[in-house]
């Protein structure tokens, strides 16, 4: 029931009017329960956004782990979260509206795969040499946090989006200590996987 409560709330924020967010009780009337049943499991609105923005997050971290587990280039492994993360905000900021409210050092202390799928990543960069990493905290707020504002960012704006998601990639790679000519390279070879594999997206359109 709790699920079916989750995928009632994403359903009516995806057909609602900006202007009008929605309300418990159009949750309730879509996932066709009483409002009561809500409260067994959520005790606001507010609640079930984070809860939410949670399950797509880890919806996100499985589709990362899908598409780059076979990839052997660390710094490419590394361009590939925040450019999968941004170009999913580009496709369907709704979406991401809840996943831009996702407490992540909660979310991280609590979820020990996201947090495994995330140190891997940077502990397999930094030991093949292709990243600086004084601190694995430092780097992972610096990612997140980039990779979050950027997405909220796109979910007001149209403009020139792929130019913005590469460069802000790239930023974030050079701020990991990675020169600029290393971090377009696993910038392409990362946006050359995710289009690959664009087929198996299910938010994935080609007008974007």
């Amino acid at each position: 029931m709790r699920q079916k409560l989750l995928f009632a709330a994403l359903d009516v924020y995806l057909i609602s009017d900006i202007s009008k967010p929605p309300v418990i009780d159009d949750i309730v009337r879509q996932a066709g329960v009483a409002r009561g049943t809500f409260y067994k499991y959520f005790s606001s609105l507010e609640e079930i956004l984070r809860a939410l923005g949670q399950m797509l997050a880890k919806d996100m971290i499985s589709t990362y782990e899908r598409l780059f587990n076979i990839v052997n280039n660390p710094l490419t492994k590394l361009a590939a979260g925040p450019l999968l993360s941004l170009t999913h905000a580009a496709m369907q900021p709704v979406k991401v509206t809840f996943t831009a409210q996702v407490d992540y050092v909660d979310f991280l202390s609590r979820s020990t795969h996201a947090r495994e799928v995330i140190n891997h990543s940077l502990q397999e960069a930094q030991n093949a040499g292709v990243i600086q990493m004084p601190s694995l905290d430092c780097v992972t707020d610096m990612i997140i946090g980039t990779t979050v504002e950027g997405a909220r960012r796109l979910m007001h704006t149209t403009d020139d989006c792929p130019s913005y998601i590469r460069q802000l990639t790239c930023l974030i790679l050079k701020g990991c200590g990675v020169s600029a000519a290393d971090a377009q390279k696993a910038v392409d070879e990362a946006q050359a996987q995710i289009h690959r594999h664009a087929h198996t997206l299910p938010w994935w359109n080609d007008e974007t």
